[in-house]
């Protein structure tokens, strides 16, 4: 299956163009930020074969995680 990929506009992880609720954000993102319901990851090669996310997360959500006890 040939999918079209994007590039996160925060994370700068490449996903699947079909599989997140926002435009510009990979699944992970637009879960961590807006609190859309988040892909079930399963990863294969390094990356995931549902949504394509590699697993990357910005500077911003990891320190936003460590302030919110994550």
């Amino acid at each position: 299956m040939n999918q079209e990929i994007k590039i996160c506009a925060e994370c700068e992880s490449e996903y699947y163009k079909d599989c997140p609720k926002m435009m510009d954000l990979c699944p992970d993102c637009t879960h961590k930020l807006y609190g859309y319901p988040n892909c079930e990851h399963e990863f294969e090669s390094g990356k995931c074969t549902k949504c394509g996310w590699n697993g990357q997360t910005s500077e911003y959500l990891k320190n936003k995680a460590k302030k919110d006890g994550n």
